[in-house]
C-alpha cells in the first residue's frame, strides 16, 4: 500500500496513490520497529512524533533496502535528500497508525489471517520467507506490516471515503470529454470448457455438438477450470487480450457455435461464443461504472493528500535529522 512516492535522481520509486498493491510495494514504506522501547535514548532518535519515536537504525535499514533494491548508488548530497524523504514518509505512516489506535481500530485474527494469506498467494512459506530474507526483512516484520495496512485501509475507509460525492452530471460530463477513452475493438464474450486431456475433451464435444447438452451445465460438472462455478463464463474480452490460440478460434465463431478442441499450456479447451460487439465507442450505460471508479479514486487521493497534511499540521513533530547525519 503506497501512500505517496519517493523520488531519487528525478524518477520515483514505488506506486502513485492509494491503491493496496501486491508484496513489494512495503519495501518502500518503513514503519515497522519504529516506535522503539523507553529504553532508547533521544540521540538514536531521528524524530519525535506526537511522543513516539522513529530510530536512526531504522532509518538506515530502510535506506539501505531500498539502495540494495535498486541498485542505487547515490552521491552524499542525493543520500541526504533521499533520506529525508524516506524519513518524512515514515512520520506520515507513524501518523496514520496513531490515528487509526485513536479510532480504535483493530483486526480480528481471522481478519489478520486473511489478509496474511491474500498477500502471501500460493507461496510456500519456506519460499516465502526466502524472498523476505533477499529483501531484508524478516516474516514477523511482514506480517506486522500487513497488519499496519489493513488497519491504514480501514482508517480510509471510514474517515476519507464518505466525504467523498460524485454527482451524476459529473459522470455523464466526464463521458462527454473523455470520448477517446472509451473506443474499443471487435469483443466477443466466451464461455469454456478446460479438460486435461485430448480424448476427454474430444468426448465432452461430443456430449455438446452431437447430445446437445447445456454448456454451461456441462461446465459445471466436468471443466477444471476456475469458472466453471459460473458454467464457464469467460466473460468478455477484445483481441490480444488472451493467448492467441484463445484469440484466433473465438474471433472466428459465431454466436453460439461450438469449437474444435484448443490446446494450450493450461490444458484442452471447448468455447462458446455468447455475444459478439462490434468495434466502437461504449455507451454512457457501458462505461458508467469505469468512469465512477475513476473519478473516485482521483477524488479519494486527494481527500487522502489533504487528511494527511492535516493529520501533520495538527502533531506534534520533531525532526532530529541533523547536517551530515
Amino acid at each position: 500500500m503506497v501512500y505517496t512516492r519517493l523520488q531519487y535522481k528525478g524518477r520515483y520509486i514505488g506506486a502513485a496513490g492509494i491503491l493496496f498493491c501486491l508484496f513489494f510495494a512495503w519495501l518502500l514504506l518503513p514503519g515497522y520497529g519504529c516506535s522503539g522501547s523507553k529504553k532508547q535514548t533521544q540521540e538514536e532518535a531521528v524524530a519525535w512524533v506526537n511522543g513516539e519515536h522513529l530510530l536512526r537504525k531504522d532509518l538506515n535499514k530502510e535506506i539501505h533496502r531500498i539502495n540494495r533494491s535498486y541498485s542505487l548508488q547515490p552521491s552524499d548530497a542525493e543520500t541526504r535528500k533521499f533520506e529525508e524523504e524516506v524519513l518524512y514518509q515514515m512520520i506520515r505512516r507513524k501518523l496514520l497508525t496513531q490515528e487509526a489506535e485513536k479510532h480504535r481500530i483493530q483486526l480480528t485474527p481471522e481478519k489478520i489471517r486473511k489478509a496474511v494469506s491474500e498477500q502471501k498467494g500460493e507461496i510456500s512459506q519456506e519460499d516465502f520467507e526466502k524472498m523476505l530474507e533477499k529483501a531484508g526483512i524478516t516474516y514477523p516484520e511482514w506480517e506486522n506490516r500487513i497488519i499496519e495496512d489493513r488497519m491504514i485501509e480501514l482508517l480510509i475507509s471510514s474517515v476519507v471515503n464518505p466525504k467523498i460525492t460524485i454527482p451524476e452530471e459529473e459522470l455523464t460530463a466526464y463521458h462527454q470529454a473523455h470520448q477517446e477513452e472509451f473506443h474499443v475493438e471487435e469483443r466477443v464474450r466466451v464461455r469454456q470448457i478446460v479438460l486435461s486431456s485430448k480424448d476427454e475433451a474430444k468426448k465432452v464435444r461430443e456430449r455438446l455438438t452431437v447430445g446437445n447438452e447445456d454448456f454451461g451445465l456441462v461446465a459445471q460438472e466436468v471443466s477444471l477450470s476456475p469458472d466453471a462455478e459460473q458454467g464457464g463464463e469467460v466473460g468478455t474480452f477484445s483481441r490480444g487480450e488472451m493467448p492467441d490460440e484463445f484469440d484466433e478460434v473465438c474471433f472466428s465463431l459465431q454466436i453460439e457455435e461450438i469449437s474444435s478442441v484448443v490446446k494450450s499450456p493450461y490444458g484442452y479447451h471447448i468455447f462458446r461464443v455468447e455475444e459478439r460487439f462490434p468495434a466502437g465507442m461504449l455507451s454512457f450505460k457501458e462505461s458508467r461504472e469505469i468512469i465512477m471508479n475513476k473519478i473516485f479514486q482521483e477524488k479519494r487521493e486527494q481527500y487522502f493528500t489533504n487528511y494527511q497534511k492535516e493529520l501533520w499540521n495538527r502533531a506534534e513533530i520533531k525532526i532530529l535529522l541533523g547536517p551530515g547525519q
